[in-house]
């Protein structure tokens, strides 16, 4: 018993003994320098919050921490600026569409377009003898007539040389056409005047011994019904109306004494000269000059209006 009491006491004693090794090793500072101040100070504790790796590399080195790197450099990010949902709306299809289409297209080159200005509608105002008939055809002056032989005076100013304008000639022969005006008061010197251009359009001065000669010819005509014999303007007088007449080789007539006013607006003023003007005359002459009462006119165009066959 003895033995074995001695060897309960010497692991008693062993235990006792790792017991206090233990404890010693952890608190190492605490027994050393058995003040509480040093503990604080030299400790574990404040070595711990100063200079523990483990942890202090954590909190400042969040470059080398694959919880921050993958905040700033995983695929997530990239993908809102690499990826074909940003990049889509500019290079898709969708974006091109509207301008390449022929919806677009279509105003300008389908016929809609060129139909306003190649169609009859713009250009039948211009070429329809609503516009053109002053120029190109068919009597103006109120006269009915197959054929018609139109001309008018012009000038550049008034006092300046009055000028022929020949309009139309419908004649079937139009070989012999032209129209001149003289004085028999002087002859060789007289020199056409244009005037009146302040109540009227401007015509010859026509009065006194002044007279106009038609040259043309009715050749092709067979037959002649009525020739209408018209003047377009004023009496050249302030107080009395006028008139004309005329003559060629095959008759003479007058339109009624006063039958031309002297007041503006110039008008067409028609007689009856059907007695004078004959078909199948290669060669004819129609001289024309003022009448009373005031023996003075402004004549600013001339129409001859056949009806022949």
């Amino acid at each position: 018993m003895t033995r074995l009491s001695a060897a309960l006491a010497m692991i008693t004693l062993v235990g006792c003994a790792e017991e206090v090794t233990r404890r010693d090793a952890a608190a190492p500072d605490a027994r050393s320098d058995g003040a509480a101040g040093d503990a604080t100070s030299d400790g574990g504790v404040d070595a711990t919050s100063i200079d523990d790796a483990t942890s202090d590399s954590g909190l400042q080195d969040d470059a080398q921490s694959p919880i921050d790197a993958s905040a700033q450099d995983d695929g997530v990010d990239a993908g809102l600026l690499d990826s074909g949902v940003d990049t889509g709306v500019l290079d898709t299809g969708v974006d091109t569409a509207a301008p390449d289409t022929g919806v677009d297209t279509g105003i300008r080159d389908t016929g809609v377009d060129t139909g306003i200005r190649d169609t009859g509608v713009d250009t039948g105002i211009r070429d329809t003898g609503v516009d053109t008939g002053v120029a190109t055809g068919g009597c103006i002056s109120g006269a009915t007539g197959n054929y018609v032989a139109r001309f008018r005076w012009t000038g550049s100013s008034p006092g300046s040389r009055a000028s022929v304008s020949y309009e139309v000639n419908t004649l079937p022969d139009r070989a012999r056409w032209r129209v001149t005006a003289a004085n028999r008061g002087s002859i060789g010197s007289y020199t056409p005047t244009f005037t009146d251009t302040f109540l009227g359009e401007g015509g010859l001065d026509f009065g006194g011994t002044t007279f106009m000669d038609v040259e043309l010819s009715s050749a092709g005509i067979g037959t002649i019904t009525s020739a209408t014999l018209a003047i377009y303007g004023r009496s050249f007088n302030t107080t009395a109306p006028g008139s004309y007449a005329w003559m060629t080789f095959q008759g003479s007539g007058a339109a009624p004494s006063g039958l031309v006013s002297n007041s503006a607006p110039y008008r067409w003023y028609r007689a009856d000269a059907t007695s004078a003007v004959r078909g199948g005359i290669s060669n004819m002459l129609l001289r024309i000059s003022p009448g009373p009462p005031s023996g003075a006119l402004v004549v600013s165009r001339v129409e001859l209006c056949i009806e022949g066959r």
